[in-house]
């Protein structure tokens, strides 16, 4: 007779998640089931909703877990000594490395259930802690500034960013030619640009 699965165990929210993260990297969000993620985790289909009542639940967990990395990042970068110019293009750098190499994480997080109809309200904090940063950044390198025209240019710099993100993640921006263009140039370029154009007096 098999033995029957633990229904506990030991920092299986923390297993479920990294489980949960693996998945949506590879597939996206759209089939995960966490039934199969409680087999995957070796818990019965039951343990896992004593941590997420529901599947919308846990993936709200693993968007909430993603900006949670980005915003450590941006706050290890944050008191580096560099000119205002590289830490505004440092920050939109983290981001677009991270969208790159998750896109399925990133649709989670920005085009999903979670964004629509109605943005869940976590992922509202978290986006308007990011867009206040980037706004205090921006006013600090140009105290004459007003508080809505700095926010306007981060808005600004960061539509150009996820566009690019996103337009990549469709095939439309790919290399060009017979490698004239890489993705790392294109990406450079737009994101030094945006962040001059942010800056610009």
């Amino acid at each position: 007779m098999m033995a029957k699965q633990p229904y506990h165990k030991e920092n299986l929210r923390r297993d479920l998640l990294e489980a949960g993260r693996d998945y949506v990297r590879a597939n996206g969000h759209h089939g995960l089931s966490i039934r199969k993620l409680a087999q995957q985790v070796g818990v019965s289909p039951g343990a896992p909703y004593h941590h997420f009542p529901d599947r919308r639940s846990f993936l709200l967990a693993l968007a909430v877990d993603s900006f949670e990395q980005l915003e450590e990042q941006a706050a290890d970068d944050a008191d580096s000594g560099i000119s205002t110019h590289q830490s505004v293009a440092d920050r939109a750098r983290q981001f677009v490395s991270f969208a790159l190499e998750n896109p399925h994480m990133l649709e989670l997080m920005y085009e999903s259930e979670l964004t629509r109809p109605e943005l869940d309200p976590q992922l509202r904090t978290f986006q308007e802690k990011s867009h206040t940063a980037g706004t205090e950044i921006i006013m600090q390198n140009m105290p004459g500034l007003s508080e809505k025209e700095a926010g306007l240019r981060n808005m600004g710099l960061w539509t150009s960013i996820y566009g690019l993100v996103s337009m990549i993640a469709k095939g439309i921006i790919r290399p060009f030619g017979d490698g004239d263009y890489t993705l790392d140039e294109i990406c450079d370029w737009v994101v030094d640009r945006a962040a001059r154009s942010a800056l610009a007096p």
